[in-house]
């Protein structure tokens, strides 16, 4: 009969160190005289399983903290879109030149992109996670910034120009106006706030190296 200890404790997330010592205390199943390795569960884990409650993130397992998947669908990439970088319809509309009504359509699932205009979806997608990631705020105007030459980020996304050089540099430029404005005095103003001393030209010699 083989045996497992159950804990009547809540159980809490599996931290890497907290797999370590698991995957070193669990390669010896009671009662089976045999060693398993958990790095191979799918050679040994039908032998056990009819009678064993067995569960095992595999995708730990075998990734070794790989990056996951991008899973999400075009309508949750532009949610992303919409909810950090906050672009007008008409903007999008013109960024993936389609109508309006089909970034609605989008956005409802009713239809789905064509492979070309879902590409630039994913890659407005992700220059938002990496702004959110960062702490951007406005990142909005970042994106509409005149930076480059006299063009946007928006305009290299369109003309399929856009590098991970260009948003780090937009990065360091957001951080070189937070630091400003906290400089300038600002920040500790009992007048209300506002963010419009964030201009939509570019500090002069922060990015225009790129």
């Amino acid at each position: 009969m083989y045996s497992i200890p159950v804990s009547t404790r809540p159980m809490q997330p599996v931290w890497p160190a907290a797999k370590a010592a698991f995957a070193v205390i669990g390669t010896i199943l009671v009662g089976t005289g045999s060693v398993y390795g958990l790095d191979r569960t799918e050679s040994w884990r039908h032998h056990i399983q009819p009678r064993v409650p067995f569960i095992l993130d595999a995708a730990d397992a075998s990734t070794g903290g790989a990056e996951r998947p991008d899973v999400r669908t075009a309508s949750e990439h532009i949610e992303s879109i919409r909810n950090v970088l906050n672009p007008a319809i008409a903007d999008l509309a013109g960024l993936f030149d389609v109508s309006r009504q089909a970034i609605y359509k989008w956005l409802s699932g009713d239809s789905t992109p064509e492979p070309d205009k879902l590409n630039r979806i994913v890659e407005l997608s992700r220059i938002a996670d990496a702004f959110q990631a960062a702490g951007v705020s406005r990142a909005g105007a970042l994106l509409k910034m005149k930076a480059f030459a006299g063009r946007s980020l928006m305009d290299l996304i369109k003309s399929g120009e856009n590098r991970s050089e260009h948003v780090a540099a937009l990065i360091s430029e957001a951080k070189a106006m937070e630091a400003s404005y906290k400089q300038s005095g600002l920040a500790t103003s009992k007048s209300k706030s506002s963010s419009d001393w964030q201009s939509s030209i570019s500090i002069p010699g922060s990015s225009e190296r790129v």
